[in-house]
């Protein structure tokens, strides 16, 4: 099976045969284009990763063409499960969503703060290597944007607990299965060297636990999307990651700035 074509049955297909027949499929478009270009943002540099170091192989007969090292079909994936899940989300009635009532800010950040510990976890398991890269690199990746959107709005997700739970879990069944079936027959592969060996009815438990993340993912992120009070709440968070990083770029120049004004005024004294 060509990589293209597992796309296409897998992903295309299903996604297309959601959207059949509702009329409210057109309010996806904004939402779906949006995080599909986050998510390829956020997960380009990391597959590259994971191709370039091994982890992930793919058959060279079974791609069409690559990016880096990366096929391209597998970029395609990233927009087409967003595409996917959005459809599953509409049709299961999870979108719109209705208006939830604000909690207080201290509850979302410690949902917050549990991802960044996952975080820190996938950080630890991926510098120890071995056998614990995988699930390492992938907890590393994932927990960011997840502890993100609990901090802009953990209350909200938290209120849509059973909506969240029936659009991301049957679709990361489907991804599951079809998963096991690519790789069984030899579209892509796992390095052995660098996966756990745990696995579920016949797939890793890396790979059912990244479409388990990335299916929360693309739920969470569409449910948000979709609400405008979050989306207004968001602004003033993303301001202040970007002023943190900001910060953090201008600090090595501003000391070196501070080091030659404190050379200067030596050499002015002392002369």
């Amino acid at each position: 099976m060509q990589y293209a074509v597992f796309d296409l049955v897998a992903v295309a297909l299903p996604a297309v045969l959601l959207l059949a027949g509702s009329r409210s499929r057109r309010a996806l478009l904004v939402p779906v284009g949006v995080l599909a270009a986050v998510a390829l943002v956020w997960t380009a540099p990391w597959d590259e990763h994971l191709v370039r170091t091994g982890v992930w192989t793919y058959a060279p007969d079974r791609v069409l063409a690559s990016l880096g090292s990366v096929p391209l079909e597998e970029y395609a994936f990233v927009v087409l499960e967003v595409l996917l899940v959005g459809a599953w989300a509409l049709r299961t009635g999870a979108l719109p969503v209705p208006p939830v009532r604000p909690a207080p800010a201290a509850s979302r950040r410690r949902g917050a703060l549990a991802w960044v510990a996952v975080a820190l976890a996938g950080l630890l398991l991926s510098v120890l290597g071995g056998q614990l890269r995988y699930l390492g690199l992938l907890l590393l990746w994932a927990g960011p944007p997840l502890a993100l959107q609990r901090l802009v709005a953990g209350d909200v997700l938290a209120a849509r607990r059973a909506a969240r739970l029936h659009t991301a879990l049957p679709a990361a069944l489907w991804l599951c299965v079809a998963d096991r079936l690519a790789l069984a027959d030899g579209v892509w592969s796992i390095a052995p060297q660098s996966s756990t060996g745990l696995a579920l009815l016949g797939l890793p438990v890396e790979e059912a636990l990244f479409f388990s993340l990335t299916c929360l993912l693309v739920t969470d992120g569409l449910l948000l999307a979709a609400d405008p009070a979050v989306l207004r709440r968001a602004l003033p968070v993303l301001s202040s990651c970007r002023a943190v990083v900001t910060s953090r770029r201008r600090a090595p120049a501003a000391l070196a700035a501070g080091r030659v004004a404190a050379t200067t005024a030596a050499r002015t004294v002392g002369g």
